[in-house]
């Protein structure tokens, strides 16, 4: 199994004031072992982009494949998973999903310190996102979890102006990874003892889940060469 060096229900754990504080400047986090560090000084706090997911779209790849052909072959590797792990998703949802992902870990307040270091960050939250929600942005939990990342809006309800923003793409990442950070900060870096605060509960199963869907993911990329889709077209 590929290795990470990240390098009960996330939200069900109480949150003490420090904790919450923390939560707080999550944001400005350095995770040494993903090898990622936030810039505080970039603008905004919503994550990258905004508005409409799918509003021109193919124009959108079409720049990203000119601008930055590394995060161009990221978005087809995440959009080809994607198709494989959730073939009811219909294609608009699926190529807005995959966008945002990479959108997320290229975000202009991320640092690297390689490209190992974002495949194993993207890795992760592949992992997350698949076993949370099937790449479901409109998913609900039976225990008020949202969105692709399935945060937990009882108790991070402050972190979004409403119930349905909890599904827009990229604030639900945005929020959800900062829980990560949050969590793998407490955890000393240990991404199955953060998964245990992410789920609220020391489950082995789930963690398992996670670790091996995100070294599956990380796997197809370092491996299974980019083609084509059907009739030649793409992305």
């Amino acid at each position: 199994m590929a290795t990470f060096r990240m390098g009960g229900r996330h939200g069900t754990l109480p949150i003490a004031p420090e904790d919450e504080l923390r939560a707080r400047k999550a944001m400005i986090v350095i995770l040494c072992a993903f090898g990622i560090s936030l810039y505080s000084g970039a603008k905004g706090h919503c994550g990258p982009g905004g508005g409409n997911e799918d509003a021109g779209l193919p124009a959108e790849f079409e720049v990203m494949k000119n601008d930055n052909p590394d995060k161009y072959r990221d978005f087809r590797h995440v959009l080809r998973h994607i198709r494989r792990m959730n073939r009811k998703q219909n294609e608009k949802t699926s190529l807005s999903v995959a966008k945002a992902l990479v959108d997320h870990v290229y975000w202009e307040r991320y640092s690297f310190a390689s490209r190992e270091h974002r495949l194993n960050f993207l890795s992760v939250i592949m992992g997350i996102v698949r076993v949370e929600s099937g790449f479901d942005p409109a998913a609900v939990s039976n225990r008020n979890a949202r969105g692709l990342m399935q945060v937990h809006w009882p108790t991070w309800k402050r972190y979004f102006s409403s119930p349905e923003e909890a599904h827009d793409l990229r604030r639900n990442l945005t929020v959800g990874t900062g829980i990560l950070r949050l969590y793998m900060r407490q955890s000393k870096n240990d991404l199955r003892r953060a998964l245990y605060r992410y789920l609220g509960a020391p489950d082995d199963r789930y963690a398992d889940k996670v670790i091996e869907s995100a070294a599956a993911f990380k796997a197809r990329v370092l491996s299974d060469p980019l083609e084509q889709t059907a009739g030649g077209k793409e992305p």
